[in-house]
């Protein structure tokens, strides 16, 4: 059974259900939640113990940390995406990007969705339990949440990969500033910025 613990949302507290949670946590600033399969490991989480329940879900090993990035190549009109996936003590990193008009209008965030959406395929594909995505645009995280309204077709099939996938991974979504000079955020820039230049 699926477990949905919300930390920071208009009623903190466990919840059985992507609905239920939704209500507590869309359109509300900041809000915190995870899914869990242990109900104890749920409310551990909703009671501030967020690395002990993390560790206890499912152990360091199982947890796989991604950082993504989208980019945008005004001169040939292309977007770009790029990441790494951090796990068991390897690297997968991948890139690519495209032409397609109705991504065009969003730039370098359809690079960046797009990014999220390969690290979680990647994550499912290597059997990780969970997954952390850093990511630096706030759309991101706050689509999924419910937190911005999905307005055009490719956010809102965006938002609706990354919860049907959240029902098979726990996903946790984290922000980061853009360029500040993070290692693996910068990495995923590199990536993202040489996607976008890549010729199919």
């Amino acid at each position: 059974m699926k477990y949905y613990a919300v930390k920071k949302g208009r009623q903190p507290g466990v919840y059985t259900s992507w609905d239920a949670c939704q209500e507590q946590i869309k359109g509300y600033s900041n809000a915190s939640f995870k899914s869990f399969t242990d109900k104890a490991q749920a409310q551990a989480f909703v009671n501030g113990e967020k690395d002990q329940a993390s560790e206890s879900a499912c152990g360091k090993e199982e947890v796989a940390v991604a950082y993504v990035d989208g980019s945008y190549n005004l001169s040939d009109k292309r977007y770009g995406f790029g990441g790494i996936v951090l796990y068991q003590g390897e690297s997968k990193t991948f890139y690519g990007g495209g032409e397609r008009q109705d991504l065009l209008e969003m730039r370098n965030v359809s690079g960046e969705m797009m990014a999220a959406m390969r690290a979680v395929t990647y994550a499912l594909e290597v059997k990780a339990k969970a997954l952390e995505i850093h990511y630096d645009y706030q759309g991101i995280g706050k689509w999924v949440s419910g937190e911005w309204q999905a307005k055009n077709a490719f956010t809102q099939a965006y938002r609706d990969y990354m919860r049907e996938k959240g029902k098979e991974l726990a996903i946790t979504y984290i922000k980061v500033k853009a360029h500040s000079n993070d290692h693996y955020n910068d990495i995923a820039d590199q990536l993202a910025k040489k996607g976008s230049f890549v010729n199919k």
